[in-house]
């Protein structure tokens, strides 16, 4: 029988959730800390010390997995809505799934030296050293990732947007975003968000709607007001467009989000 190091194998899982955390985050597109996906993979790893109980029953197996699933979802991505908290629970476990069975096809088929699999779970017997190494290289891979991304949102990803309202003219980038749903509560027409500093005329907020969002964000209500006429990349716009205004909400390299509708005209 293999011997299993406790250090070593909170190591591993802390490892591996990180990564599937991760995975979530880049799947559904969220915004989070790496330091929170961190905590939350930390978290799912104490929780994965429950292979040890001798319990080995696959419903055991599986509320386990879905009550560290929870911890680590409530931690990386906080709690805003019931709606995203189940869809971003059950893509972790998804995610969770996919790479138990994946890593228990490479157990039994290949039989890895140094691998063996603990109640569902994959062990190898690898030294925190070697993980500590691997956990500096995926950061720095990370990071370079970030910077190649942002570069190319920069120059291909942007769009040009251009309104007018009440014989004011603004003129911004923005980011086309699937995500990005919003709509004026009443007329149901789009709603383009734009942070407030890109603004350079005053907008009188007696003439403003009251639009709530929801997101992993947060949840809320921005104020918008209806455009005359709007242009995304010089074509004007046919349908009924307002303008939701944010405050330090966006990232630097854009000052609007636009609701990937709007680009088919």
């Amino acid at each position: 029988m293999r011997t299993v190091y406790v250090d070593v194998f909170l190591f591993v899982n802390l490892f591996e959730s990180f990564l599937l955390l991760l995975g979530v985050k880049l799947t559904l597109k969220l915004r989070c800390k790496y330091y929170r996906l961190a905590l939350g993979g930390l978290v799912s790893a104490f929780l994965s010390l429950s292979v040890f109980l001798p319990i080995t029953n696959f419903f055991f197996n599986m509320l386990t997995i879905i009550i560290s699933s929870a911890a680590a979802t409530l931690i990386s991505f906080g709690y805003n809505s019931r709606r995203l908290f189940i869809k971003t629970l059950s893509t972790l476990i998804i995610l969770t799934l996919l790479f138990s069975g994946s890593m228990i096809f490479l157990y039994l088929t290949f039989k890895p030296n140094g691998m063996t699999i603990i109640n569902n779970r994959p062990y190898f017997d690898i030294s925190p050293t070697l993980l500590i190494i691997l956990t500096v290289i995926i950061y720095f891979i990370l990071t370079l990732y970030k910077k190649l991304f942002k570069n190319h949102t920069s120059s291909g990803l942007l769009h040009s947007v251009k309104f007018l309202y009440e014989n004011n003219t603004c003129e911004f980038k923005a980011k086309a975003d699937s995500g990005c749903n919003l709509k004026e509560p009443f007329s149901s027409s789009s709603v383009i968000i734009a942070e407030k500093k890109t603004i350079d005329f005053t907008v009188d907020t007696t003439k403003c709607r009251v639009i709530p969002f929801e997101s992993l964000g947060g949840n809320g209500i921005i104020y918008g007001f209806k455009a005359d006429e709007v242009y995304i990349d010089g074509r004007k716009c046919t349908q009924e467009v307002y303008i939701g205004l944010c405050e330090g909400v966006l990232n630097s390299d854009t000052a609007g989000l636009i609701p990937a509708e709007l680009l088919g005209g």
